[in-house]
């Protein structure tokens, strides 16, 4: 028996024990307002689409920005501080809007709370993904992404409902959430070690962890960008056609995102569970297609009910592949997950200004078809990309060592064609 498996297993469920609520709670947070200001933009200050699609691209922006210009900070902090920042700050911030309520004051309100999610979810990745790997990793992933998504799940439908009653319900639940999560992490002091939080420090004379990166997270990395473009078109774009064109109410459209995150949720718990899909070259370009399936299919049939909830659907399950992909590939056998972690949130925070900011402008121009076809030829492209890329970096390249703690059953068949890695593994 290894004596170190019971304290290291301890740690990770007291940390789990953390990260899972505290995603669930800023989940339905961040959902309500996401939601909430859409309706309030287009109802309330009449805001053109092409408007709300740079509202969009503008939080996610100043997101992005924010993610590079606050690394080394966030970096210092503890986690659980930084995420206590974010979750206060964020309560302040949409309580004001909700005072003092305007097109400019929600502008830079949006902004200053983009900012603010700096402080929460790369140091809670980089901490999710600190001291794990291959099997272990991919199970807390999956469980960090569930945690996250049932809140999804559940924060479209409540915010429309909310939003019926009245626009700004939706916010001041937002608060509350907020509020009850910077709380929710400053009593978990009572049960968390300063070891659970701090990585080990490095001592003077030894030399740091041996960096064996996948070379597949760069695939990975592009189709998180693009199916990401996609969600921030149905994040943004979406719920204005279906008010506008489909006539649906609040509470219905918020339905209709619920399925695309239903559909995620199960995405995000197939890939914790199963493990066939790990280091084969052949899947990284699946999620792709598939989003690019479904809005073909979204073309030809844009206003039946049915067919949108399916093929939303089909995004959601194709989003929690890419998003899988992208953070598993980028942290396995990485001696900086912290970077890789800034690194994924960045590229998928790119592709949701570029898509909702072009969707936004498409969709004033012309009509909702024509986003689906623009995210239709988007797809196709990342496909071609990635089966060039695919070819190029691992086809005629000799097979790779794979990852640090990675397990057999994980490894594409060309990995395991290497003559000394077949031979140690025979010997075994």
């Amino acid at each position: 028996m290894n004596p170190v498996e019971p304290p290291v297993r301890s740690a990770g469920l007291r940390k789990m024990a953390v990260i899972g609520p505290a995603a669930f709670l800023n989940s339905l947070g961040i959902g309500s307002v996401n939601l909430g200001l859409i309706f309030i933009l287009r109802e309330v200050f009449q805001a053109p689409p092409a408007v709300v699609g740079r509202f969009g691209a503008l939080w996610s922006l100043v997101y992005f920005a924010a993610c590079l210009a606050f690394r080394r900070l966030t970096a210092r902090l503890v986690p659980r501080n930084s995420m206590t920042f974010m979750t206060a700050s964020s309560a302040v911030i949409i309580l004001l809007l909700c005072v003092f309520p305007s097109l400019p004051a929600a502008f830079l309100a949006y902004s200053a709370f983009g900012a603010v999610i700096a402080f929460f979810w790369p140091p809670l990745m980089g901490w999710l993904s600190r001291g794990l790997e291959g099997r272990d990793l991919s199970r807390a992933t999956g469980l960090f992404s569930f945690s996250w998504s049932v809140g999804g799940i559940v924060s479209p439908y409540l915010a429309g409902t909310l939003s019926e009653r009245d626009k700004f319900l939706p916010l001041w639940f937002a608060v509350a959430m907020f509020t009850a999560n910077a709380v929710f992490l400053q009593m978990s002091r009572r049960f968390l070690r300063d070891s659970d939080e701090r990585p080990v420090s490095k001592r003077a004379g030894v030399s740091p962890a041996r960096d064996e990166s996948s070379p597949f997270r760069f695939s990975a990395w592009l189709s998180v960008a693009v199916l990401y473009a996609a969600v921030g078109i149905q994040a943004n774009i979406f719920p204005l056609f279906a008010r506008s064109e489909l006539g649906l109410s609040e509470s219905a459209t918020g339905l209709l995102i619920t399925v695309r995150m239903a559909a995620t949720t199960a995405g995000f718990l197939f890939f914790s569970r199963f493990s066939f899909w790990r280091f084969r070259r052949g899947f990284l370009p699946v999620p792709t297609a598939l989003a690019g399936g479904a809005a073909l299919i979204l073309i030809l049939a844009a206003k039946s009910l049915p067919v949108l909830a399916a093929g939303l659907g089909v995004f959601g399950f194709a989003a929690a592949w890419a998003y899988n992909n992208s953070m598993f590939y980028g942290a396995s056998g990485a001696s900086d997950r912290d970077r890789r972690m800034t690194v994924h949130e960045a590229l998928l925070t790119a592709g949701q200004v570029f898509g909702s900011l072009l969707g936004g402008i498409l969709y004033q121009a012309s009509s909702m078809r024509l986003v689906f076809l623009f995210t239709a030829l988007m797809a196709g492209a990342g496909v071609w990309a990635q089966s060039r890329m695919a070819r190029r970096r691992f086809g005629q390249a000799p097979a790779h060592r794979p990852p640090l703690g990675m397990e057999r059953d994980g490894f594409s068949e060309s990995t395991m064609e290497d003559p000394e890695i077949r031979e140690k593994e025979e010997r075994k």
